[in-house]
Formats: C-alpha cells, sequence, structure tokens
C-alpha cells in the first residue's frame, strides 16, 4: 500500500483535491481508499471508506466535557491516537493500492501536536508521502509564498517524510500569475527583487532572510501546480509520487 497524506491550511483545497485524485486513480484502473482525519468536517465531497468520525466526533467531545470549539479540536486530535490501532486495521481489511489521508482542516492541529506525528507513522507503512497544499491565493504576494513555504518546511521537520510542495487552485491564477510563480521558485533573485518591491523597513530585510533559509534547505524547490476542478496537474502529481514511492518506476502506471 502507498499512503498519502494531504496537508494544508484550512480552506486550501485538501479535501477537493482527495476527492479529484482519488477519481483519478480510479479511473485509471487503480485501487483506492480515501480516510477522513477530520473529526469535525460537517460535509467532505467524497464518501470516506475509513472515516475518523465513526471514533471521533468534535460535537460530541463538546458536550460531553463542556469544551467550546477550540478546545474539542485539540482535545479530539489527542483521541484519535488512542484508536489508530483500529483505523489502520480498517485500513488493511480494504487493501488498497494507494491510501489518501485527508488531514484536519486546522493543520496546526495535527502537524504541530505530539499526537500529528504518531498518528501518522502508526497509520502508514513504509511507502509513505505527504503532499503539502500551497494556496494559490497566498501564493500571489512574494511575503504569501514565503509565509506558505516556510509552513511546507515546518510541516516536512514535523512528520519528516517525503514531501512534494502543491500549489493547490491553480485554476484561480492567471497564466501569467502562474508564471511568475513558479519563476520565484526557480529564480530567488527574482522573488528578492519582488519581496523588495512589496515590503519595507525591517520586513524587507526579515523576508529576504527567509527566502535565503529557504532556498538553504532547499536547494532544488519545487512547486507543482495543480486544479482540483480542471483536473490540471494529476497526471504529473502522480507521476511526482511514482518517483517517490518507485524510483520513477511505471510499474503502477496504467
Amino acid at each position: 500500500m502507498f499512503f498519502v497524506f494531504v496537508v494544508g491550511t484550512a480552506g486550501c483545497g485538501k479535501s477537493t483535491l482527495v476527492d479529484a485524485f482519488a477519481s483519478w486513480l480510479l479511473d485509471h484502473e487503480l485501487d483506492v481508499a480515501t480516510v477522513n482525519l477530520d473529526p469535525a468536517a460537517v460535509w467532505l465531497p467524497y464518501g470516506p471508506d475509513v472515516d475518523v468520525r465513526d471514533y471521533v466526533n468534535v460535537e460530541d467531545v463538546m458536550r460531553e466535557y463542556n469544551l467550546g470549539p477550540n478546545g474539542a479540536l485539540i482535545a479530539c486530535a489527542d483521541m484519535i491516537a488512542a484508536h489508530v490501532e483500529r483505523i489502520r486495521e480498517e485500513i488493511v481489511d480494504l487493501n488498497p493500492e494507494y491510501v489518501l489521508v485527508d488531514t484536519p482542516g486546522q493543520m496546526e492541529l495535527y502537524a504541530f501536536r505530539s499526537s500529528g506525528p504518531y498518528i501518522t507513522s502508526s497509520i502508514s507503512g513504509e511507502r509513505t508521502a505527504v503532499i503539502f497544499l500551497v494556496d494559490s491565493v497566498f501564493a500571489e504576494r512574494p511575503s504569501g509564498l514565503v509565509s506558505s513555504l516556510l509552513l511546507a518546511t515546518s510541516v516536512n521537520y514535523r512528520l519528516l517524510k517525503p514531501q512534494l510542495n502543491v500549489l493547490s487552485k491553480a485554476d484561480l491564477l492567471s497564466p501569467e500569475a502562474e508564471e511568475r510563480i513558479l519563476r520565484w521558485m526557480d529564480n530567488p533573485v527574482e522573488w528578492m527583487d519582488a519581496l523588495d518591491a512589496e515590503v519595507s523597513g525591517l520586513g524587507r530585510e526579515m523576508n529576504q532572510r527567509l527566502c535565503e533559509a529557504l532556498k538553504d534547505l532547499n536547494p532544488t524547490p519545487y512547486l507543482l501546480p495543480v486544479s482540483s476542478k480542471t483536473g490540471k496537474g494529476l497526471d504529473e502529481l502522480f507521476a511526482e509520487l511514482q518517483r517517490v514511492f518507485a524510483g520513477g518506476g511505471e510499474e503502477y502506471v496504467t
């Protein structure tokens, strides 16, 4: 089994990508299971094959422990860890080729609490990858791209799994905007010039240093534009996952 954890900030399109990519895999005759790890999800665009809400539900936790929404979400994040063995058993019983894991909308509850890395390592197998979604709404500004990639780096540091950074909602970008974002990724000098034009004073120096740090941490940065709405980039996303899982082999391509 190949495990793919989809991570990103609230509203970046995680559930929509899980739905679109699951459909893409099925269309290519690849068996896939979808897993929802968000105990607060009210509606999902797909019917999860394994659903954490069967074990932990945020509304039930609010009532039982007299907690507000945020407190209940924190409690749920830790409670999920108690059910990882049963969740793993459900996945194993399905025996799919690919497992797409939709993580909670509030990324910080999943990636930055101790339960998140534990859940990831307990549910998944040796062949695991993380897809981090960079919201195109933020990436259009050079400082927004810096902030998004810092979050991506933090998630990579916390989960310690091979990670692909994806520019989500690419259909919302004009061709010129998408090209500009990808140029920033390839050319840090142009990126820094754009930061200089956007921010002044201490903010400018901080942005430049952060940009340099990102370049040092990842000398060959990669950001794949994907649209769950149009299907753009899904072929390339699968190919990149192949390189992670199978060293670029074609044995899983149909």
